[in-house]
């Protein structure tokens, strides 16, 4: 048996799909990135403990005029204790809730935490899957190690859902970039943007990248000024986030320019689709196209100084002078 048939692959991938019709595909994450996102979160934990202990002992000492030997008060046991509950039971809620969906350990792994269909967890979410972690990370019978219903839970869904995500309807996502392969032909014809065309910093996600394709599917009978009206207010969000500046008509050929102002909008989409879509290993780009998906403010090069020459007037008896 060969070495590629004898790999077994699971499909992490699920797909959602709106009122609108609109698709969109996530990655679940796995037990291994969320593990390492836990252990991180642990870690950050710890420092907060360690430097709220300083602030406490420094601060009781202040207060009482005692003398700063880091002696146990019970003033410092019950700041503590104060403490100690907000992070175990508030840490991972607030995060999630005004981070959308994200803690430290998780925005470093690249996951978020959302609804199963899609739409950004809330408190009521947020709180309530950090409120069953606690049994997520019950061991089983003494013998197996902790977060045993965590992975018993994960190992039989399909999204992959620890106790707390199945109860209050939540999953976890991987947000990644990987490039995928899209519909031929959307792009065929249009250039990358390049970078002196945007001021800002900003990577198209996946999903908004999904909703533009959709948009152009073939199976979709919408007339080009329909399709024009629809993405219009996405274009415009993304010029916005990326400092889109778009030329002036070229004056050696101004007519390509006022050709294509009545689908500005879809063909601004269709760039965006080229440049964060595809991969750029693949194509052949020139230093100004945005080789790493990330738009960057690049300072542009001084133009080269314009030599000038001295000139000799001649007069009247042909005599330089």
């Amino acid at each position: 048996m060969s070495d590629d048939s004898s790999k077994l692959t699971v499909d992490t991938r699920v797909t959602v799909e709106t009122p609108e019709g609109v698709d969109f595909r996530f990655v679940i994450a796995g037990p291994g990135k969320r593990g390492r996102a836990f252990v991180i979160d642990v870690f950050v934990k710890i420092a907060i403990t360690m430097l709220g202990w300083l602030l406490v002992v420094a601060m009781t000492a202040l207060m009482t005029g005692a003398d700063y030997d880091f002696q146990v008060s019970g003033v410092s046991v019950g700041l503590m204790s104060v403490l100690a509950f907000s992070l175990t039971w508030l840490y991972g809620a607030c995060f999630e809730a005004f981070w959308n969906g994200q803690t430290p350990g998780k925005r470093s792994e690249n996951l978020r935490v959302v609804r199963t269909n899609g739409t950004p967890v809330g408190w009521f979410e947020a709180f309530g899957r950090n409120l069953v972690l606690f049994v997520d990370l019950l061991p089983l019978l003494v013998v197996w190690p902790l977060g045993t219903f965590a992975l018993f839970s994960m190992a039989g869904t399909r999204r992959m859902q620890r106790l707390g995500d199945l109860v209050f309807d939540t999953m976890v996502i991987d947000e990644a970039r990987e490039f995928v392969g899209r519909a031929a032909g959307i792009t065929t014809g249009v250039e990358r943007i390049p970078r002196h065309e945007c001021s800002g910093r900003y990577s198209v996600p996946e999903r908004t990248l999904a909703v533009i394709e959709r948009l152009f599917e073939g199976d979709r009978l919408i007339s080009d000024g329909r399709r024009e009206e629809i993405g219009r207010c996405l274009s415009v969000a993304i010029r916005q986030r990326l400092g889109f500046e778009e030329p002036g008509p070229d004056p050696r050929n101004p007519n390509t320019y006022f050709t294509n102002t009545p689908q500005k909008h879809t063909l601004f989409l269709r760039r965006v689709l080229k440049t964060f879509a595809e991969d750029p290993t693949e194509a052949d780009h020139s230093s100004d196209s945005l080789e790493d998906v990330v738009i960057e403010v690049l300072e542009e090069p001084e133009p080269a100084p314009v030599p000038t020459f001295e000139t000799a007037t001649v007069g009247d008896e042909g005599e330089a002078r």
